[in-house]
């Protein structure tokens, strides 16, 4: 299902992990055609009075969970979280430690308090932090959007199957153009 509308007021982009540390590792689409078409649906955001927020990672802040790959706080460098875009004065900037950038991070508040009732959640990875923000925002009631050109991962046949059979059960998949208009990205 595809849709085209202008973004409003009760829309939140949630940006998630367009980061440095994050971007060597995406394999799906070109990193710089991710970013041109995130900061292409900033800046309809923006336009219909929508809300953007960018959503950091940060290693030092993951859970004391142990998991196969080890467990608690890692250090990173600090290049690690710088954005791969810049973002507007009124940009939301929220630093996450879990997987979901819901989790601990006061965001749900935020939206809310905004009067948000719609996220399109883009960035990277697609089977990491985009994929469980998305399920928190569905969780939470949201109306959820999932952009798939704007979404990156390292595995591109992951990434299909998450686009394929997992995201439309959570709300509605489309691409940059669906959104921000033809020729726009």
């Amino acid at each position: 299902m595809t849709r085209t509308r202008t973004r409003t007021e009760h829309t939140a982009l949630i940006v998630v992990d367009l980061q440095a540390g994050t971007a060597p590792y995406q394999r799906t689409h070109p990193v710089e055609a991710v970013v041109a078409n995130v900061e292409t649906l900033a800046r309809a955001t923006r336009g219909g009075g929508g809300t953007v927020v960018f959503i950091r990672h940060d290693p030092a802040a993951t859970p004391a969970g142990a998991t196969q790959y080890g467990g608690g706080p890692r250090p990173a460098p600090v290049a690690y979280g710088s954005l791969l875009l810049e973002r507007a004065d009124d940009d939301g900037n929220i630093t996450r430690g879990g997987w979901s950038a819901f989790a601990g991070t006061g965001l749900d508040e935020r939206l809310r308090t905004d009067g948000v009732t719609e996220v399109v959640v883009v960035g990277q990875a697609t089977t990491f932090g985009v994929e469980s923000t998305a399920r928190a925002a569905y969780d939470l009631g949201y109306d959820v959007v999932l952009v798939e050109d704007a979404t990156n991962d390292p595995d591109p046949d992951a990434h299909a199957a998450r686009f394929r059979s997992v995201f439309p059960a959570l709300g509605v998949v489309v691409q940059t153009a669906d959104l921000a208009g033809p020729g726009a990205a």
